[in-house]
């Protein structure tokens, strides 16, 4: 029975059995080449409570699939990294399509900075991205939604085993992901917790997978800045939204921009970073706020460009209203930013 098995198989065994532990795997195989000969050379008292064909019985009947690194549809991206998992669990396709980008931020988004993460997704869907993400609340669970809402493709990486989502808050989200089209990944197999070390693990892969990585409010100890300083590592582009030099959520997106990442206000300043070409985005009636349609009218009333101090004249509005709010009609194409000033 053992010679039938696949390599696959042994992989799953031994992940298993050295509890998703990175070196060890990489030790035996370095020291063996194939899984099928790490696993045969292991002393039987060491793999007792592991049976391989058991184990790959259980990966088939939950539906989840694994490929390993040297297979052709792993995905080519994370082939290209430090450390690329030596296997990828999978519920859902993986991508073909070579134009990925990652969206993450801070668990404990501001209103605001949720619905910039999803009308950010959105157009960058509507351009031919692929949205990936965390399924993390806040800013991860407000990109995957973004993304459906312009009927894209999103994946979700997961810091635990595809036995369960996590969090269990984001289970229906999750299977909305795998209803229509997307894909759930992770580098750990059935059963295994989604314990803090992991989501640091996990995060190299959320920015593996992806051209770029777009930083949507990152407070200093932030997750999501692990996930940018991945990208670098691995040369992909970081792009942050920048925000109020007061607010906590900023502190380290407006760090990560003093080192150098791209600054960023709306999706078309990405395409442009991409060279890709922009498509103009057609606007539904009503798709603006009471406060948006205030400043849309002050601008349209002033005929020049207006500056935050005159918008606030104009509007009656505070300040942080009218940042705000501009943030918001940039990302959707209603407002453009000049030399000069705001304009239609």
């Amino acid at each position: 029975m053992l010679n039938e098995m696949t390599e696959a198989a042994f992989y799953n065994a031994l992940t298993l059995l050295q509890r998703s532990g990175y070196e060890k795997l990489a030790d035996l195989k370095k020291r063996h080449g194939k899984w099928s000969e790490a696993w045969q050379n292991l002393k039987a008292a060491t793999k007792t409570n592991i049976n391989p064909q058991a184990e790959w019985e259980k990966l088939d009947k939950s539906g989840v699939k694994l490929v390993l690194l040297e297979d052709p549809d792993y995905p080519g991206k994370l082939k290209e990294i430090p450390l690329p998992p030596f296997g990828i669990y999978h519920r859902g396709p993986l991508p073909k399509n070579e134009l990925i980008i990652s969206i993450v931020g801070t668990r404990k988004a501001t209103s605001e900075g949720k619905e910039l993460a999803k009308n950010l997704a959105s157009a960058l869907t509507k351009s031919g991205f692929i949205i990936v993400s965390g399924l993390a609340l806040g800013i991860d669970g407000a990109a995957h939604e973004g993304c459906l809402s312009s009927s894209g493709v999103t994946l979700a990486v997961l810091a635990n085993g595809l036995d369960r989502f996590y969090p269990a808050q984001n289970e229906k989200l999750a299977k909305r992901i795998l209803n229509e089209g997307g894909a759930i990944v992770s580098e750990y197999p059935l059963g295994t917790e989604s314990l803090p070390y992991r989501f640091l693990e996990r995060n190299r892969i959320v920015s593996g997978l992806s051209n770029g990585t777009l930083i949507v409010e990152a407070p200093i100890n932030s997750g999501a800045l692990t996930t940018a300083r991945f990208a670098l590592e691995q040369n992909r582009e970081v792009f942050v939204v920048p925000g109020p030099v007061s607010h906590p959520n900023f502190k380290g997106s407006l760090q990560l921009i003093r080192s150098g990442a791209t600054l960023v206000t709306c999706a078309d300043e990405i395409l442009e970073a991409f060279g890709l070409e922009i498509q103009p985005v057609e606007q539904k009636e009503g798709a603006v706020t009471a406060e948006e349609e205030i400043v849309l009218q002050a601008l349209k009333l002033n005929l020049k460009p207006a500056d935050v101090d005159k918008i606030k004249e104009l509007t009656n509005l505070e300040i942080r209203d009218v940042n705000r709010t501009l943030s918001f009609l940039i990302t959707k194409n209603l407002v453009k930013e000049t030399e000069d000033g705001y304009t239609l």
